[in-house]
């Protein structure tokens, strides 16, 4: 019998969950060791795993999730890499980490990290007969399927490792309290970034499969709880005087202030105040203090801009936010009291729900590989490139906007393109998703460095570097080329395009030669879409 497990890398947590036929959901399976309960709520436990690894500088020994203890941090001949996520999003700078004679970057710690979680989550269930589910962000979904697919998976020898987007997989998580024709919002808020969703449940295409959700409004942004970690510890740093003048030490020292907001935040989720400290330096911080931050940095009025973003994009599909008959949050950052209170600016407090935030994800991945159906739309725009004959530049132009439901039997989009120079027999077609350009509110303004020895400190993003992240080559290491035979000429069209979606969300491309009249590709496919 075929054992079916739903895995939540998170940047904070991992959560490795098991559909169960009987209670029909995903449930969290015990990894003895590994895993610790958490207070998702009041009076909700929820078990998951730390997202930690350790190494040794002195021999090859290592540890993860709950193995990673607080001493560890300060133990010099260990070395404790977390928040790996964001380098294998590339959401932060990846610098290798020096122990010993040792170097480590944070996508090779997070690989052996969710290996080892695999590995583990495999032995505990005892079946040779596995189908695993993982989770990916929807603004990087390709680049972290081919890690989660290449990397992780071909090191633990993974063969049936399907891949779905977060906030779709949330949604998912929740559905089997609803009924068809219901709707409702998912607002994932966790250590690395925020993702809105307004779904609704649709009888199954099949008797026999469970139900479906159709996503009617999507909107994200990249901040998260580790973003907030740095505002506080930059804001504690100042207020207790710690000095710039030794960068090591400086970095030292604000690593274990972000060690220490983690704590902290848990604390004001039911307390007054709390205390942050690092070495010799320690600021007791009120609520009223941490709320007014989150205010002056703009984070609640960020939060609530995206929020109301996808609540218009609801509406204007037909839904509008009195519809809504459910609110679920999750991810740990939206167990915040002050961003609770945002979502009670828009919504009636008895609908909103905080049913086991930190497994929601992992559950509901459990519940797509137990037979849960998807039908959703494209998340980003996509766009073709291609070079002015008269300045010589790259422009792009669209292909494949947001919001398109697929397959799409017809093109969604036919073009002729044109050589570039007489004799020209090789014509490429380079996709680029325009994700944040066009979808997400923008990147954050800040993120967390990690230097060699362990240290940390924020750096501002520049206005180039998210302008980089704006565009992303999907198919550069593979591009699609056309072969012009006779050789073309230049500024003469000499291939319709047409561009397809297809069941397994990949963009197809149907070309005509049109000097010879003939087909050369027929629904051939390009890349797949997020």
């Amino acid at each position: 019998m075929t054992t079916r497990i739903g895995i939540d890398f998170g940047t904070a947590n991992t959560v490795v969950a098991r559909w169960d036929e009987v209670v029909d959901r995903g449930e969290p399976i015990p990894l003895n060791g590994l895993d610790l309960t958490r207070e998702g709520h009041r009076g909700i436990d929820q078990r998951v795993i730390p997202s930690k690894i350790a190494y040794s500088s002195t021999d090859n020994k290592s540890w993860i999730g709950a193995q990673v203890t607080h001493s560890m941090h300060d133990n010099a001949e260990v070395v404790v890499f977390q928040s790996t996520k964001s380098a294998v999003t590339g959401r932060a700078i990846d610098i290798p980490r020096t122990f010993g004679i040792n170097k480590i970057s944070g996508r090779q710690a997070a690989t052996k990290f969710l290996s080892d979680v695999m590995a583990a989550a495999m032995l505990a269930v005892g079946s040779e007969d596995l189908e695993i589910v993982a989770t990916a962000p929807v603004e990087s979904f390709d680049s972290y399927r081919d890690w989660l697919v290449r990397e992780v998976g071909d090191s633990v020898g993974i063969v049936r490792l399907r891949v779905v987007d977060e906030a779709t997989a949330a949604a998912v998580g929740y559905c089997a309290r609803l009924n068809p024709g219901d709707v409702f919002l998912v607002f994932d808020f966790g250590a690395g970034t925020l993702d809105i969703s307004v779904v609704r449940v649709v009888e199954p295409a099949d008797a026999t499969a469970g139900a479906a959700v159709r996503t009617i409004a999507k909107a994200g942004l990249d901040l998260g709880g580790d973003h907030i970690d740095g505002l506080v510890a930059e804001y504690v740093a100042e207020a207790v005087g710690v000095p710039l003048g030794d960068t090591d030490a400086y970095n030292r020292v604000f690593r274990g202030l972000l060690h220490s907001v983690e704590a902290a935040k848990v604390t004001l989720t039911y307390a007054d105040s709390a205390i942050i400290k690092a070495e010799k330096y320690r600021h007791e911080i009120t609520k009223v203090e941490f709320e007014r931050l989150l205010k002056d940095k703009d984070v609640l009025g960020r939060v609530n801009r995206v929020l109301r973003k996808t609540l218009d994009q609801a509406s204007a599909a037909g839904f509008p936010a009195e519809t809504i008959a459910k609110v679920f949050l999750v991810g740990g950052t939206s167990l915040i009291p002050a961003v609770q209170d945002v979502l009670r600016l828009h919504f009636e407090p008895g609908i909103i729900h905080l049913d086991r935030p930190l497994e929601a994800v992992a559950a509901g991945a459990a519940s797509i590989a137990g037979g849960y159906e998807l039908s959703d739309h494209i998340q980003h725009d996509y766009a073709i490139r291609h070079v002015n004959r008269d300045t010589g530049a790259y422009e792009f132009e669209t292909i494949v906007t947001a919001g398109t439901e697929y397959p799409t039997p017809e093109p969604v989009r036919t073009l002729t393109i044109k050589a570039v120079r007489d004799g020209q027999r090789n014509l490429g077609i380079a996709i680029y998703e325009l994700a944040h350009a066009s979808f997400r509110e923008a990147s954050s303004d800040l993120e967390i460095v990690f230097d060699a020895h362990g240290g940390a400190r924020t750096v501002a993003v520049t206005a180039q570097q998210l302008q980089e992240r704006s565009r992303l080559w999907l198919n550069e290491e593979s591009p699609t080329f056309l072969e012009a035979d006779p050789p073309a000429k230049a500024g003469v069209d000499r291939f319709q395009l047409e561009f397809r979606v297809d069941m397994q969300k990949r963009l197809t491309v149907s070309a005509i030669d049109l000097e010879r009249r003939t087909m050369v590709l027929d629904q051939f496919p390009v890349v797949r879409l997020a």
